[in-house]
């Protein structure tokens, strides 16, 4: 059985260990913390620590300013006559005489071939001697209507018939016409496909005609370049074969962009040259393109690729916010920007990877 004493002496050291262990022990010189201080502890260090924000980023920047530059686009293009046909028939008739040589040069309206028109010769022969009797009889019955012995409706009628005659006759002549075929233009002629007795159908070639005094310049260029683009700018090319260096002036722009190459195409004009150029030749081209004052550009390390395109960084409120824009000329070190940016804005030139949208940003330095 155990003691009365001995318990109550047991339970008073428990309860001396317990306020012992709340209060803290020094065992070989060594504090032991209490646990509601090494909890106040760490609250007043972290409390006491700095909190952290977002970091700037460095990064230098251009201040955009209206300008205007130049820029050369070298392209690809073809050579075509200044004037260019294929001779056809209009009518299906035989060929009767074919007045020229293989290659050579011809003016304005010399006759090229001759069709057969003999049974339109005829026609015409028969139209003529009935003229001469129903010009007659129109003479007549306006004599008798006049001195009232005939009823007008009979002059009507005899004129009526003269009129319808006229009117054939002059169809008829159309056609005698077509049989002679000659050159719209002065050119040189090519190839002749037919011979004397073929027969030739309507619409068939017969030989082609090109003017090759002067010769145009078909090529194109990528639409970001279509808004420089001008009638009359000035450009040079090359011919394959050839060190001479030819210069030609742009007549005309197509007036849309092709959706399958989005490009644009162009036609030039050559200037008179002695040396001897062929329509249908390989050229190289190369454009000299002037924006106008006010263009924006910006360095082409700044342009970043984007879903849309292109896209810059541009400074708002001390933030970089994405900008998609669209391009146009570029040069060795800039690119024009058309659309997406204003004069005055300010773009963001380095440290981009770093960037991202809504990052604040420190600038190291502005550029104008």
């Amino acid at each position: 059985m155990t003691n009365p004493q001995n318990r109550s002496i047991g339970a008073r050291l428990g309860r001396a260990l317990v306020a012992v262990g709340l209060v803290g022990l020094t065992v070989g010189g060594v504090m032991l913390i209490k646990p509601w201080q090494a909890s106040s502890s760490t609250a007043a260090t972290a409390t006491a620590a700095p909190k952290s924000g977002p970091q700037e980023i460095g990064a230098d920047a251009l201040k955009l300013k209206g300008r205007s530059a130049d820029t050369t686009v070298t392209a690809v293009g073809t050579l075509l006559a200044n004037e260019s046909v294929s001779i056809a028939s209009e009518v299906s008739r035989r060929v009767t005489k074919i007045r020229f040589e293989d290659g050579a040069s011809v003016k304005k309206g010399d006759v090229l071939f001759e069709l057969d028109a003999a049974d339109l010769r005829a026609r015409a022969s028969e139209l003529s001697v009935r003229r001469k009797l129903l010009a007659l009889t129109e003479q007549r019955q306006k004599k008798l209507a006049a001195e009232g012995l005939a009823p007008q409706s009979e002059y009507d009628r005899a004129k009526s018939e003269l009129d319808l005659l006229d009117a054939e006759s002059g169809t008829l002549y159309v056609d005698i016409a077509k049989a002679t075929i000659k050159a719209p233009f002065d050119g040189k002629l090519g190839l002749r496909n037919v011979s004397v007795g073929a027969m030739v159908s309507a619409g068939s070639p017969l030989v082609t005609l090109q003017d090759t005094s002067r010769l145009k310049v078909d090529f194109t260029i990528p639409e970001r370049y279509a808004a420089a683009a001008k009638e009359g700018a000035r450009f040079s090319f090359h011919i394959e074969g050839s060190a001479t260096k030819f210069e030609g002036t742009v007549l005309a722009t197509e007036p849309v962009v092709d959706e399958g190459t989005r490009s644009l195409k162009l036609r030039g004009l050559s200037d008179p040259t002695t040396e001897k150029l062929v329509p249908g030749g390989f050229v190289s081209v190369e454009l000299a393109l002037t924006t106008q004052g006010g263009a924006l550009f910006v360095p082409t390390e700044a342009v970043i690729p984007s879903l849309g395109g292109h896209a810059v960084y541009r400074v708002e409120d001390g933030a970089a916010k994405l900008v998609e824009v669209q391009l146009g000329l570029r040069t060795d070190r800039e690119v024009q920007v058309t659309k997406g940016l204003a004069e005055g804005d300010t773009v963001l030139t380095s440290n981009l990877l770093r960037l991202r949208p809504g990052a604040k940003v420190k600038l190291a330095k502005v550029d104008e």
